[in-house]
């Protein structure tokens, strides 16, 4: 992005992959990520075509997946008229005045098989080549991984921004490091455990699949959701906890309901007291007063995964006060909190406290695999030609 761009043609790959109802937009979080970027190509006096997608239409178009109502948006924001583009392959003449954006490249099949050929075509309508879609860049697709082989290329401010604080925080972090992982399930991240636990100081496990945790340590649970298959994992992940002094922290009671219809009659309970009946559907006060003491002495804390049924109150009360406190620790003790995935971005915000934090990714699946120490595709595609 420090590059000479006047009178360059940019091919600027996008996430505009957002949720819609019917044409209408219903989160523009993706969007309001990309405009930085744009506006920086605009005032370089680039000439900008984006590259970017909607859904999966395997490879056929499908014009209810078209990107039609997403430029619409985002001519309104930038306020310059935003031209589409048919000829793949085609030279774009310098034209700094207007916008170009093809339409969703997932329509074309070659797109998520990585085929040179399709990554060819379309570095031959640019100069240059600006990844600002770290959420999709975990995928091995031709306008991630191949136009780099073709074109000089660099990261956007938002890609930037994300590599930065993942970096930061998981390679140079400050102690106490503090992991925060929840959700339904072991099984979606034991590569996540198993790589934190070799990164933190403490971890603080919620969601349901804490209640697996707490079935290997043959505690009862009720009729709680669990993993019966994944409990010699979640045995083995507390092993490794003990052998390599992390410490971990697991549920000591919950706030239950017997089921997700009666929330109304949902009771604080500690483990012993779980009926056989009883879903725990949410940390307990004792529980949620251990994380925030711990909270107290971070400096550096990973979150992932909401910590419990935040669709159905009362049971989000754990995620909204871990929020809460981690955005008021980032405020007044100037932490680094960094926090990922839809569930979890979905829970700060019933917060009200997202603006606090160092930084929220609303990547999903590229976040997670960061967190397993994986190298994404998309980001080795740009670093290995540097």
């Amino acid at each position: 992005m420090d590059e000479n761009l006047k009178n360059k043609v940019v091919l600027l790959r996008t996430d505009f992959n957002v949720p819609t109802k019917g044409n209408k937009i219903t989160d523009f979080t993706r969007i309001n990520e990309s405009i930085p970027t744009i506006k920086a190509l605009i005032e370089k006096q680039a000439t900008i075509i984006i590259l970017t997608h909607r859904g999966r239409p395997n490879g056929k178009i499908d014009m209810k997946l078209s990107m039609v109502p997403v430029a619409k948006e985002v001519e309104n924001i930038i306020q310059k008229p935003i031209e589409f583009i048919d000829n793949i392959g085609e030279k774009i003449d310098n034209n700094p005045e207007k916008i170009f954006m093809l339409e969703n490249i997932r329509f074309d099949g070659r797109e998520e098989k990585n085929e040179m050929s399709f990554a060819e075509e379309l570095s031959k309508m640019a100069d240059i080549f600006i990844n600002d879609a770290f959420s999709v860049s975990h995928r091995s697709h031709a306008s991630l991984c191949g136009i780099p082989r073709f074109l000089p290329s660099y990261f956007g401010l938002c890609m930037s921004k994300e590599i930065k604080a993942l970096q930061n925080s998981l390679n140079k972090p400050k102690e106490p490091f503090i992991g925060i992982i929840g959700g339904s399930k072991i099984s979606t991240k034991i590569s996540v455990l198993k790589n934190l636990i070799n990164k933190v100081n403490i971890m603080v496990i919620g969601g349901a699949m804490a209640n697996t945790f707490l079935r290997a340590k043959d505690i009862n649970v009720g009729s709680s959701l669990y993993e019966s298959d994944s409990l010699d994992i979640a045995k083995d992940i507390m092993k490794n906890a003990k052998e390599k002094n992390v410490k971990l922290i697991l549920p000591v009671d919950g706030k239950v309901s017997k089921s997700f219809s009666k929330s109304e009659l949902s009771k604080n309970k500690n483990l012993d007291e779980i009926e056989p009946d009883d879903m725990i559907l949410d940390l307990g006060i004792e529980s949620i007063k251990i994380i925030l003491s711990e909270l107290e002495i971070a400096k550096t804390v990973i979150w992932n995964g909401p910590l419990g049924a935040i669709e159905y109150p009362p049971f989000d009360q754990s995620t909204i006060a871990v929020a809460k406190e981690l955005a008021r620790n980032c405020r007044i003790k100037n932490i680094k909190a960094v926090a990922g995935g839809g569930d979890t971005v979905y829970g700060i915000n019933l917060a009200n406290c997202i603006e606090d934090f160092t930084h929220v990714s609303t990547a999903g699946g590229a976040f997670l695999e960061w967190l397993e120490g994986k190298t994404l595709p998309g980001v080795s595609a740009i670093l290995n030609k540097k």
